[in-house]
């Protein structure tokens, strides 16, 4: 059977909480559920014969691939921002105007929108999200055109969170992925405090997921040795390290991020019943 779908709510620490996507359950195992498509190579459980034809395309050209160019980074910083008021499979197929919109998510071009033009009730970003969403949008461009002048680039920034290495999580189980991490709660605490909206843990680890700083394809999905590929390559271009499994997060680091932000446990039993691609 496959689980209903709805949207999420607000979690701690300001974010939308990630939608719920279907998830298939029942008496399949971890490897069995990977292989539940119609055809092609195992995929991640979320991907089913059901599946929106955009969402799956998603999955296995883009989720998970390790992003370094800014406007990319901007463009799933702000789709995965957008989860707050839809899905993943309606978002996606509506990326073509959103990267109309946005001009290609160029942050010096959507940094100097014209805010009473762009939210008219005419205009195409109507169409998209509300007036509030699209505000953010803006406001966050100019945000990090600060961050480009004081880091260089976007990406720097996002990445030296990570020590320019990748999360792998070898997970076995959809119950075993979370929403968020500590890791996901220190650069979202950041950025609120460098003045972005809209960027709680739980957007920030569905963007982490999106722009591959966390692998979280399942193992027995075809796409996780070659995200993980692609994190080797991209190191041997100075991007990073070679992939390698994330390790548990340490009692220090864990002291040192609580000094940051509030640290809030997932439930388990939420965990093991909610997963998306984002």
């Amino acid at each position: 059977m496959v689980a209903a779908v709805g949207t999420g709510g607000v979690v701690p620490g300001g974010g939308a909480a990630a939608p719920v996507v279907p998830v298939v359950v029942g008496s399949l195992s971890g490897d069995q559920l990977a292989t539940a498509t119609a055809s092609g190579p195992p995929r991640c459980p979320w991907v089913t014969p059901n599946t929106d034809p955009c969402y799956a395309a998603f999955h296995d050209k883009e989720w998970g691939v390790p992003v370094h160019d800014d406007k990319k980074l901007f463009e799933m910083l702000t789709l995965s921002g957008a989860l707050a008021e839809m899905a993943w499979p309606a978002i996606l197929s509506k990326r073509d105007t959103f990267r109309e919109v946005f001009m290609d998510f160029d942050p010096q071009l959507v940094a100097k929108l014209n805010e009473k033009k762009f939210l008219a009730p005419c205009s195409p970003a109507s169409s998209l999200l509300s007036q509030h969403r699209l505000r953010i949008i803006i406001e966050n461009a100019r945000e990090l055109l600060k961050i480009i002048d004081e880091f260089g680039s976007f990406d720097s920034y996002c990445w030296s969170f990570m020590s320019n290495k990748a999360m792998v999580g070898r997970y076995r189980h959809t119950r075993e992925v979370p929403l968020r991490t500590a890791k996901a709660d220190a650069i979202s605490q950041d950025l609120m405090r460098r003045g972005f909206l809209g960027v709680g843990p739980t957007v920030i680890y569905a963007f982490m997921q999106a722009v591959g700083m966390a692998n979280d394809h399942l193992v027995t999905c075809y796409r996780f040795e070659e995200c993980c590929d692609m994190e080797a390559a991209a190191a041997s271009k100075g991007y990073g390290d070679n992939c390698k499994p994330a390790a548990p997060v340490s009692d220090q680091e864990v002291s040192m991020l609580c000094g940051l932000v509030q640290c809030v446990p997932l439930e388990p039993s939420r965990t093991a019943t909610v997963i998306s691609i984002s």
